[in-house]
């Protein structure tokens, strides 16, 4: 059972949950944002989820802002007081995101004329919904996404540790939930992002698990294939369809029967396959090169690309009914690492965490921690591997603890990575393989000697990633112009006589003020660090007044900046 809070002025939602979903506990309603706060202070760590009205018909006094001089002086009072009400909700939502980022909450309301899409997206909604005054229809919509935003947050956290991390962004759940969906469905699925983003990853980890097809997963990179060849590939070919044909060959198509398809790289596709495949969309029917026997294809075809299709169906180079075909409605884009630095601690542990795990690397930690007397696991058992900017408090011989200094840290951060999860998995196992060889093969000259009085205390259960180490690793790829150069990635806040000069980073987004938001994110991330963590010492530096701390907190919370995340990545 779950807790859901209401926040509404009247009692008829309150109802209607109870009635239709009697077996989760509604609490409840509160009337205004004052009594919504205080149901938090006294329960938050009970309540699961937020259902919010938009409209709130309630006395001019309970209305926010608080202070509302400034909207009375540029209007007439009646109608500012209808606007309040009209958008109470919104303004609500914007106050719960300040103090509980995380809270899960859909807006709702029955006005056609109230639009909430951009407002509920900026304020970082988990759902929202326009509610008919139909009991049957309104209380099936509400339970289905209650029940699907409980369902995510409740998943079991072995789905957690698959080789694709998710990480806690709320695009990369919404993401998850779209290719869920989009899954178990006969359509194609168009996956989008950079080279090294996963795409290949999250065909086979997860859209073909979720398909619910028995068949095999079969993956096909078209960028290796030569044109000429390709045909025979796809389809198959008969014994004398060409010269060099001697035996008939299945295609992958046949092979993939039951099953998903994954066609890597789609745009390398030459335009008369494209024909093909289309026809094998629209008619579940192909034939193989040579033959005039017509097969029958039951596959889930999953596309990926690093191309924008519908650009080359502007130029002529892809079909435009094979791409309405592959359903671009519904295509999903895969972030890179540039666009996940809220996750980078995150991301960090699980990739340094999965390099350990297996080859060479788990066999040089078998060797550190049997040299200096750690737990040494079984073959079927892990070693546990942290990674963090602090030394922990208690040794833990189960346990092996990677050491970074902040700044190799920021050199991690602030990379480019052109090459993205790829780049970043690759360089980190080097990172592991340099370190670790170093210390196994020269345990005995490297360990230090324990004093006569016994006071130095052995803590083999933290390495140290030396620094020079992450540079010399990163040089080559800036030195070729695939990064940002790496003299550059150190000097993350300089400090001159005019102030702090800091590097940020400017990339294309939805409207100038989405570019702005995340310029000001990168800054005040920056100046918190700088400043450790002490919100009042950034707001002496922004400000002139240190008693400006909850301002700067108040801004952070609403940039979606997590202060629990900040914290914790700091602790680390």
């Amino acid at each position: 059972m779950s807790s859901i809070l209401i926040i509404d002025d009247e009692d008829k939602y309150l109802e209607l949950c109870r009635r239709f979903m009697p077996e989760h506990e509604f609490v409840g309603p509160a009337r205004n944002h004052q009594q919504a706060m205080q149901i938090l202070a006294r329960s938050r760590r009970s309540i699961d989820l937020v259902l919010l009205d938009v409209h709130f018909d309630i006395p001019n006094e309970d209305l926010l802002p608080e202070d509302k001089s400034a909207l009375l002086a540029k209007g007439d009072a009646e109608r500012v007081h209808e606007r309040l009400r009209r958008s109470q909700g919104l303004q609500i939502l914007d106050r719960l995101r300040r103090r509980y980022p995380d809270l899960p909450v859909i807006v709702m309301t029955a006005l056609d004329d109230l639009p909430l899409e951009a407002d509920a997206e900026r304020l970082h909604a988990e759902d929202y919904t326009y509610l008919l005054d139909d009991e049957y229809l309104d209380a099936r919509a509400l339970k289905v996404q209650v029940e699907g935003i409980l369902a995510r947050d409740q998943r079991s956290s072995a789905d957690d540790e698959g080789p694709f991390y998710w990480g806690t962004a709320p695009a990369m759940a919404d993401l998850r939930r779209r290719l869920a969906i989009l899954a178990r469905g006969q359509l194609p699925v168009i996956i989008q992002g950079e080279t090294g983003t996963g795409k290949s990853l999250l065909a086979r980890e997860y859209i073909h698990p979720h398909s619910q097809r028995t068949g095999p997963f079969m993956a096909v990179d078209l960028s290796t294939i030569p044109s000429e060849l390709m045909a025979a590939q796809l389809f198959g070919v008969v014994k004398g369809a060409y010269t060099g044909a001697s035996s008939s060959r299945e295609g992958v198509l046949a092979r993939a029967h039951g099953g998903t398809l994954f066609l890597d790289e789609i745009g390398n596709l030459a335009l008369e396959l494209q024909k093909s495949l289309l026809l094998v969309l629209q008619e579940g029917g192909y034939r193989p090169v040579g033959s005039v026997e017509e097969r029958t294809a039951d596959i889930k075809l999953v596309v990926a690309t690093n191309e924008n299709l519908a650009q080359m169906v502007r130029s002529g180079r892809f079909r435009e009914d094979l791409f309405m075909r592959l359903n671009p409605s519904t295509a999903v884009t895969l972030p890179s690492l540039r666009q996940r630095r809220d996750d980078f601690q995150h991301l960090l542990e699980f990739f340094l965490e999965r390099v350990c795990q297996g080859g060479y690397n788990r066999d040089l930690l078998m060797q550190y921690a049997e040299q200096r007397g750690l737990w040494a696991p079984a073959e079927q058992e892990r070693l546990r591997v942290t990674v963090g900017r602090k030394v922990p408090i208690k040794p833990d011989p189960r346990r092996i603890h990677l050491l970074l200094h902040q700044n190799s840290y920021n050199l991690l951060q602030d990379f480019d990575w052109p090459g993205n999860f790829r780049q970043f998995e690759m360089v980190l196992s080097n990172l592991v393989t340099f370190t670790l060889v170093e210390l196994v093969d020269r345990v005995d000259q490297i360990e230090p000697v324990e004093s006569e009085d016994g006071e130095l205390e052995a803590r083999p259960d933290v390495i140290v990633i030396q620094p020079r180490t992450i540079r010399d690793l990163l040089r080559p790829f800036a030195e070729a112009g695939l990064g940002e150069p790496v003299a550059e990635l150190g000097d993350d806040l300089i400090e001159d006589s005019e102030g702090l000069r800091l590097r940020v980073r400017v990339s294309p987004a939805e409207s100038l003020n989405a570019v702005s938001c995340e310029v000001e994110r990168q800054y005040l991330e920056r100046l918190y660090h700088h400043f450790a963590g002490d919100l009042s010492r950034v707001a002496e530096f922004l400000l002139a007044d240190p008693e400006s701390g909850r301002k700067v907190q108040l801004r952070m919370n609403q940039l979606g900046i997590k202060l629990r995340e900040l914290k914790r990545s700091r602790a680390g």
